[in-house]
């Protein structure tokens, strides 16, 4: 573990080189790379493996705040996040990762076989990349995308980026079954554990498929052909990035802590309303979970607001929006605020003195504080876990989630057991990040194991406590999306997929326009390449997504 977080303190510093880049597809030779008969091959391999953990963290953040795991700022969804705010994540994928592939497996060429398992990780890569892209732009540049001859390259239909991403997936399995001479330098994520990239790739083909069990009629066996296997990943074997603790030379953080533990406290985010309002008072028992995902500053918010700045008192002296009254929805904090204070879904009211108030990100996943209600103002850089948290890219749990979900559609197995294993494989991840923390803390204040029972009975009795699929569908996609928090890309899948959980909830605008279907093409990539026409609004949906318009109610 000391060896690959030195690594990773090193290869965190690529990370500065594309951000905030216009892209352009005629800049696939990035000014800042190496050429391939400078570039060593394990060096470039580091660059794919940390800028990956870097790209999920970015991209997942949009899915996180359209699906409530984050706060979203923006009452108009189609005005949350404009065309210029996906260039940086769309270089990150053509420029930087795949290109870096490309010229890599030019190394590897000629020589014998004795890379094979580099190829083979960067086929799983690139295939996750394709498909997220594909998740969240629909149809991109791909078969014409890194030909350097082709300036312009036509954009493929997102069914068959899945495809070509369904075949490196299995060109991939067959490499790391060969005999090679030369393991990575540096495997990041396995260790240089082939099984375990093997039980990758195979899971990254259960993704495929669950995501198309709207347009796939064989979508389903196929999900099940894999599962029934167990050739997936399990506990301990989660595709994850973990961030390191150094804050400078290179500041290897995770970036949500660096952006809240700083010194005038967690200036930059608000915590979601509802995300915290389902871990506290969604069961009839509290989320074990919710002291690790949040640090509370202060024991409750209204007490301690200051008295002359009403942006902090709007929670008692504003009108509670309609559509949020009528309906008996959360509004401004959760029920007896033990301070909790974050902001609801869509609200852009201007930003308050509160710095020492809102409740920041915790332990997990950001790497910050464990709430051992202690109510420490943060004023600095140097708490909990200092930065050493994680990325999520795909969990075991997850898999336990998509099961639940194949279940309920005709699937293999039970669907209430394959939830059951899913929240307990996840609340078992998340405990372990307490011995994360480098700062000490009232250990007492640790939920007990017990909790965790309560807590999981409490979940399954509700789900099963109707047989009408879409109820089962909404305790399922809470419980998903609560899972999800750090890379909200499942999630933003989900919830197009499903439209559950239908009681979450609403933009706090009555009439916030259409819920986003997919997201803008890059500016960057617009100009640059007249292939690629820009959408005339978020409607536009991706190649998998058949669930009818009437799911999404305007107001959500």
């Amino acid at each position: 573990m000391k060896n690959i977080k030195y690594f990773i303190i090193l290869a965190v510093g690529l990370l500065t080189l594309h951000s905030c880049e216009t892209v352009e597809l005629d800049k696939k030779d990035n000014p800042n790379a190496l050429s391939p008969s400078q570039a060593d091959i394990n060096l470039t391999m580091n660059a794919i493996l940390v800028r990956t953990g870097s790209f999920t963290n970015t991209i997942g953040s949009y899915g996180s705040r359209f699906t409530r795991i984050r706060n979203m700022f923006g009452v108009n969804y189609q005005n949350v996040f404009s065309p210029a705010t996906f260039d940086g994540v769309w270089n990150q994928a053509y420029a930087d990762i795949m290109n870096d592939i490309r010229a890599m497996n030019a190394q590897i060429e000629g020589l014998d076989g004795e890379f094979e398992k580099h190829r083979a990780v960067g086929e799983v890569i690139e295939a996750y990349l394709i498909v997220t892209l594909v998740d969240y732009f629909g149809s991109i540049p791909y078969s014409e995308a890194l030909d350097t001859s082709n300036l312009t390259p036509q954009v493929d239909e997102g069914s068959a980026v899945y495809q070509a991403a369904l075949d490196l997936l299995d060109d991939a399995i067959v490499k790391f079954q060969q005999d090679t001479t030369v393991d990575l330098a540096n495997d990041f994520y396995y260790d240089n554990d082939y099984g375990k990239w093997v039980k990758l790739a195979n899971t990254l083909k259960m993704k495929i498929y669950i995501q198309q069990r709207l347009v796939n009629p064989s979508a389903i066996s196929s999900f099940d052909a894999i599962a029934t296997t167990g050739n997936y990943i399990q506990e301990g074997e989660d595709f994850v990035f973990n961030w390191g603790s150094t804050l400078d030379n290179p500041n290897s953080r995770h970036p949500l802590y660096n952006a809240q533990y700083a010194p005038g406290g967690p200036a930059t985010w608000y915590m979601s309303n509802w995300l915290m309002d389902r871990m506290l008072n969604g069961q009839s028992i509290e989320d074990p979970r919710i002291r690790y995902y949040f640090y509370r500053q202060v024991g409750d918010v209204l007490s301690n607001v200051n008295p002359d700045t009403g942006e902090e008192k709007r929670c008692v002296i504003q009108t509670i929006p309609p559509h949020y009254d009528n309906n008996d929805i959360l509004y401004c904090y959760p029920d007896n605020d033990r301070g909790y204070w974050g902001r609801d879904h869509g609200s852009n009211e201007g930003i308050p003195p509160d710095g020492f108030l809102r409740t920041a990100f915790g332990i997990y996943p950001a790497g910050g504080r464990f709430d051992d209600s202690s109510f420490e103002i943060i004023d600095g850089n140097n708490y909990g876990a200092e930065g050493y948290g994680v990325t999520p890219i795909i969990l075991a749990s997850t898999v336990d989630f998509w099961r639940a979900e194949a279940a309920l559609y005709g699937g293999a197995g039970s669907a209430d057991q394959f939830l059951e294993s899913a929240i307990n494989k996840h609340i078992d991840y998340v405990r372990t990040f307490s011995g994360r923390s480098a700062q000490d803390f009232d250990e007492s204040t640790i939920p007990d194991a017990s909790d965790d029972v309560d807590y999981v009975s409490s979940v399954i009795a509700e789900f099963n406590s109707s047989a009408d699929r879409e109820e089962r569908l909404d305790v399922l996609g809470e419980q998903f999306l609560i899972s999800l928090i750090g890379n909200g890309t499942d999630a933003y899948n989900f919830y197009r997929r499903t439209g559950a959980p239908r009681d979450i909830q609403p933009n706090i605008e009555p009439n916030p326009g259409a819920f986003p279907r997919s997201m803008w093409y890059p500016a960057g990539e617009v100009t640059a390449n007249p292939n690629v026409s820009q959408k005339d609004d978020l409607t536009v949906r991706v190649f998998w997504d058949d669930n009818p318009i009437s799911g999404f109610p305007v107001n959500n």
